[in-house]
């Protein structure tokens, strides 16, 4: 079957999602030359699996996972590049923090969040009934796949232009902030994308002396403990317990956040 076809069927099943990778490109500005390069970059293998079931006559839906392994490796040449050219002329040590926290599954998670990346993406039913439009791991391989894609269409010039837009607003602000994550912050923002709500902290034992307080504290989101932590104060074992908590959290979401959608608020 011919690419055309597979488009035509793609069109045919998902609709919407291609009526939002449309949008995507314009939110963008970028025009793709080969539509089967975005295709193939917001298809999940879910989708895959679920097209080639359905249409046993077509050949196979290629999914994003070879150009999230090329997107992964432009957009570490293109910051990294951007790096050594700021003024701050940053160590070799804080140049790979500060890339590490541009590149990790939480900043492409919230950048795929900006743009709408979660719309355009084919996905098999069980993984949109798992909620994998919103999953932080599935929304930054996407947009790596992407820029991988763009990569290919056209050459690295492009793809640096579309990257120094997506980053203009953090490379804009004070770049060694990055390195001092704010855990709490990201942990609501998942509770609150799941379940429109925040997780409650509690300060379980406060010890030693005046001078030398050690603070314990538990995040707690319906009824479950997600984290704990501990810190001289209590600011400092709220972001140790979230900390932990982004794990546990992670673990339920690829669950299928099972437990807590049973759990009364």
């Amino acid at each position: 079957m011919e690419s055309r076809d597979i488009l035509a069927t793609v069109r045919e099943g998902f609709p919407f999602q291609v009526r939002a990778m449309e949008l995507l490109c314009v939110r963008v500005a970028y025009e793709f030359q080969n539509p089967n390069l975005l295709l193939e970059s917001l298809t999940h293998s879910s989708a895959a699996r679920y097209v080639q079931k359905k249409n046993l006559h077509m050949q196979s839906l290629p999914w994003n996972e070879r150009l999230e392994f090329l997107g992964d490796s432009v957009l570490s040449l293109v910051l990294s590049s951007i790096l050594l050219q700021r003024p701050e002329k940053f160590p070799e040590g804080q140049l790979s923090k500060i890339r590490a926290s541009l590149v990790n599954e939480q900043t492409l998670a919230r950048i795929s969040q900006s743009i709408g990346v979660g719309e355009c993406l084919l996905l098999g039913p069980g993984e949109e009934r798992a909620g994998g439009r919103n999953k932080d791991s599935v929304l930054a391989d996407a947009l790596e796949a992407f820029l991988g894609a763009i990569y290919l269409d056209s050459g690295l010039e492009n793809a640096r232009r579309v990257i120094l837009a997506l980053y203009k607003d953090i490379l804009t602000s004070s770049l060694t902030d990055l390195t001092q994550q704010d855990y709490k912050s990201r942990l609501q923002e998942l509770t609150q994308g799941a379940f429109k709500e925040a997780p409650l902290y509690k300060v379980i034992a406060r010890e030693g002396p005046d001078h030398q307080l050690d603070f314990s504290v538990e995040v707690v989101f319906r009824g479950f403990t997600l984290g704990k932590g501990h810190g001289p104060s209590k600011k400092t074992a709220s972001q140790d317990a979230a900390k932990m908590a982004l794990a546990t959290w992670k673990q339920m979401e690829d669950n299928g956040y099972q437990g807590l959608k049973e759990a009364l608020p």
